[in-house]
């Protein structure tokens, strides 16, 4: 890693450090093969303590594993690093503003493959028909200027020891660990599976006829269909910096609206949270090595972090 990289991907090390509470290697390991439920030591793994369900929020099971996005968490170390750099005598080590929530997108879209609309509803469809949250970064420019700036030997040195002082100032920020690849894949596995369950499905012909009633042209067999491949290329909604127009807006609204009213949304949270509610003995082993209260309280102090220190955003 070079000294120019140090500010942007330092905390990608730093990450590979914080143990105490999930060892890294065993979290991003990926189970191969099938789970031979029958075998007790390979028992499927019930997850404990529930939270309580909710449909407008898309709760599940698998969320309180997930810690904040690695843009926020990154971005909230290095603000707290900026003092210690400044008492040093590098002036230049001011952090631009960002936008964390755009960038942490970003990421899940990088690690995902797709930004899925789980939660689709209509107050979503509304605003901003099926174009997905945007994912443009307004700082980014500035941000890499900040990253590329020069580095010697004394500065990247004055930088590890700010490093290491933040983390007894902010120590949860020191343990704090960046989503997994494990994680993604049983949601993203529980969601498709969700999609082509038995009480899903049933739901598919209610929607059909709902949007025939809303006469908003040739639409998708099924929900997880829509947007179709000429809506996505027509409204291009793969651009989350183009607006949605007004044909993809009524189109959307009333996808959402029929969604609802065929009971497609509430089935399809259903079957992903009952899917959600065990994974296989390997992932369990893992899961059950997380402090999730300690995970939330890393997250809830991130998130203070980015609240009191994140500079003010460029008014031009």
């Amino acid at each position: 890693m070079s000294d120019r990289q140090r500010v942007a991907d330092h905390a990608v090390s730093t990450r590979q450090r914080r143990a105490k509470r999930v060892t890294l290697g065993a979290v991003v390991a990926v189970v191969v093969g099938v789970v031979a439920y029958g075998i007790p030591a390979n028992a499927a793994y019930a997850l404990p303590d529930l939270p309580e369900k909710d449909v407008e929020a898309w709760t599940m099971p698998l969320d309180r594993y997930v810690p904040i996005g690695q843009s926020s968490s990154n971005y909230a170390e290095l603000l707290v690093v900026q003092p210690c750099m400044l008492d040093a005598g590098y002036d230049e080590y001011v952090l631009p503003w960002r936008d964390v929530a755009a960038a942490d997108r970003a990421d899940e879209l990088s690690m995902n493959g797709s930004l899925r609309l789980r939660a689709f509803d209509l107050a979503t469809a509304e605003t901003r028909g099926y174009h997905a949250a945007s994912v443009v970064d307004p700082g980014a420019a500035d941000w890499y200027e900040f990253a590329m700036q020069s580095w010697t030997a004394e500065k990247s040195d004055q930088l590890d020891t700010c490093v290491q002082r933040a983390h007894k100032t902010v120590p949860s920020l020191d343990d704090y660990y960046n989503r997994t690849q494990s994680l993604v894949r049983l949601n993203n596995a529980a969601f498709e599976g969700a999609r082509h369950d038995p009480s899903v499905t049933a739901t598919w012909a209610d929607w059909r006829s709902c949007m025939q009633a809303a006469r908003v042209g040739d639409v998708a067999d099924d929900p997880s269909g829509m947007p179709t491949l000429d809506m996505v290329d027509r409204f291009e909604t793969l651009d989350s910096s183009t607006p949605p127009s007004d044909d993809e807006l009524e189109i959307a609204t009333a996808d959402a609206r029929c969604r609802e009213s065929s009971g497609y949304r509430d089935a399809l949270y259903e079957a992903e949270w009952q899917r959600q509610l065990t994974v296989p003995h390997d992932d369990g082993e893992l899961l059950a090595q997380i402090d999730t209260a300690a995970l939330a309280a890393d997250d809830a102090e991130v998130r203070r972090v980015l609240a009191e220190l994140t500079p003010a955003r460029p008014t031009s």
